[in-house]
């Protein structure tokens, strides 16, 4: 879902919108290496440290111990997190901002530190991987667009980033909300454990209620975007209508009514395509509003 987000951004809207760009095509194919290899890393950290609560929660996608080796599991780690910085320095100097390579080695530490014990601050937790979900779309204007901002055209630029920042946000609440959900799909596992998250510390009740209300933040943000953005583009306003906020509203009434593990695990696969959704309005924006 990263490298596919960071696809559509560029070759959609940023090279439809035909503004300079501080990053060539092979050069932002490295940008988009390096989020993966960052992303996977936190996985697979994550996986380690969950091990035996993931025998509860999901037993036929555990790998550590089983497909891999925790020494491998350590190693493939480490070496995904050496690939990841070590672009972002590269490219962080291709484009003349050698500071913004610090982005990629704070996502790397906050991986660690919420496989490490953060996860397990409700909300905080959650809130830290809906933030990394949305910078992996902000890398792609912090290193593609921030560079190359000047005089003459920082109007354009800046109209460019505020999208961008847009669909970061759009992409925070979807991801907050899917992991409030996985908080209550896990539930059993990380009472056995005694884990604490939104769900099992809140309860499930309360989980469902800020889930909800997050579903219809991204509704109301998205109608500002639409005000403010493509209030003249009616095809693109109903293609958020039906492909975002009417599965939203679906999803809301199926989180209501929710009771048991694979009510919850099928809404989170309704958010995921949800997101998929939502990315995909870029192309849409300008494949069919223009």
């Amino acid at each position: 879902m990263i490298a596919f987000s960071q696809i559509i951004l560029k070759y959609t809207f940023l090279n439809q919108a035909e503004i300079l760009q501080a990053l060539s095509d092979w050069k932002y194919f490295l940008l988009i290496i390096a989020t993966i290899s960052i992303a996977a890393a936190g996985y697979i950290i994550n996986d380690i440290y969950d091990v035996d609560v993931d025998h509860i929660n999901k037993p036929d996608k555990v790998y550590v111990g089983t497909h891999i080796s925790e020494k491998n599991a350590y190693n493939l780690y480490f070496i995904l997190n050496i690939i990841g910085v070590g672009l972002g320095f590269y490219l962080s100097r291709a484009v003349g901002k050698p500071s913004i390579a610090a982005v990629f080695v704070i996502c790397s530490a906050l991986l660690y530190v919420y496989s490490n014990g953060l996860k397990q601050i409700p909300l905080v937790g959650n809130a830290v991987i809906a933030a990394l979900a949305a910078l992996s779309i902000l890398v792609v204007g912090l290193f593609n667009i921030f560079p190359f901002i000047f005089d003459f055209n920082k109007e354009v630029m800046f109209s460019i980033l505020s999208v961008i920042i847009d669909y970061a946000v759009l992409a925070f609440l979807l991801h907050f909300a899917r992991e409030i959900i996985k908080t209550i799909e896990d539930i059993e596992g990380d009472k056995a454990f005694e884990i604490t998250t939104v769900a099992s510390y809140f309860g499930i009740t309360v989980s469902k209620i800020i889930t909800s209300i997050t579903l219809l933040g991204f509704i109301g943000y998205a109608c500002y975007f639409i005000y403010y953005n493509i209030m003249h583009m009616p095809y693109v306003i109903g293609y958020f209508v039906i492909l975002l906020f009417l599965p939203i509203l679906f999803v809301i009434f199926k989180t209501i009514r929710a009771n048991s593990k694979e009510d919850f695990s099928f809404i989170s696969k309704l958010l995921k395509f949800i997101m998929l959704a939502t990315i995909l309005s870029l192309a849409a924006i300008v494949l069919i509003g223009n």
